[in-house]
């Protein structure tokens, strides 16, 4: 297994990531984190970058990288902003030679799972997607464009005192871009989505809108009494492997269905 740094361009910012790859990598998967919880990092949690080395050890190639405006990362959030990031990361990973004629997946965990299903709607390298406790919309944060912002401050993903300019226009670019509007474009392409049952940030619902909504293929996998992180959970880590294992042995066979593992 090797690790190696990645940068790349999205707007005029410089971003940073790491990618994983282990020997004889089946598949390539692009982790994109969701909004940070705030307060102070946990220092026994080992982040994205042990998410995408638990992949590895599956036999996935494995890349995360901070979006703008994250944990260090140039730039302001903003929900658009935060698909050309995903871009630049696909575009990012297509210039690694030794991953070439391997299938792509994108893997996005709540926000990230939002950006995800919008940026492979309209980008057919993308062979397949999985989201983690995924909104259908991030209008559920509320109706107040300015106490969202504020929020986001406060998260530490808005620094300029000054952005946005345009709140309005912000917030309808927040709205506009809600993963119930693109979900439907991810078909004929396989669709995992993976929801924890007690998520109290983004309740299961939002789950079960969004397959309401896909075509098909696509799964569905309940977690008993899971939370929001579902990241540090391991039978929502193996509900995701065990989806690529079987999407890559059966190429373009379709099923569909809801599943909830044994607690």
């Amino acid at each position: 297994m090797q690790s190696r740094s990645v940068v790349f361009r999205s707007d005029e910012l410089t971003l940073e990531g790491e990618l994983i790859v282990p020997d004889a990598a089946r598949a390539v998967t692009l982790l994109c984190h969701g909004i940070p919880a705030g307060g102070p990092p946990n220092p026994e949690d080992e982040g994205y970058a042990g998410f995408a080395r638990a992949l590895a050890a599956r036999g996935f190639a494995a890349m995360w990288f901070n979006f703008r405006g994250c944990r260090g990362a140039p730039g302001e959030f903003s929900m658009s902003g935060w698909c050309t990031d995903v871009g630049g990361a696909l575009d990012a990973l297509a210039r690694v030679k030794e991953l070439d004629g391997l299938a792509r997946a994108l893997v996005g965990s709540s926000a990230g799972g939002m950006a995800a299903i919008d940026v492979a709607a309209d980008r057919y390298d993308v062979a397949m997607v999985a989201t983690l406790a995924a909104p259908s919309s991030l209008a559920a944060l509320g109706d107040d464009e300015q106490a969202v912002v504020q929020r986001l401050r406060n998260i530490g993903i808005i620094h300029d005192p000054a952005y946005p300019l345009d709140p309005k226009a912000w917030w309808s670019d927040l709205v506009d871009r809600a993963a119930l509007k693109a979900v439907d474009r991810i078909a004929p392409r396989p669709l995992l989505l993976v929801h924890g049952d007690a998520d109290d940030v983004v309740s299961y619902d939002h789950a079960e809108r969004l397959f309401a909504k896909a075509g098909e293929p696509k799964e569905l996998v309940r977690i008993p009494k899971g939370a929001h992180q579902l990241r540090k959970d391991p039978r929502a880590v193996d509900a995701l492997a065990d989806w690529l294992d079987r999407r890559l042995a059966r190429p373009g066979i379709g099923q569909s269905g809801q599943i909830t593992p044994r607690a």
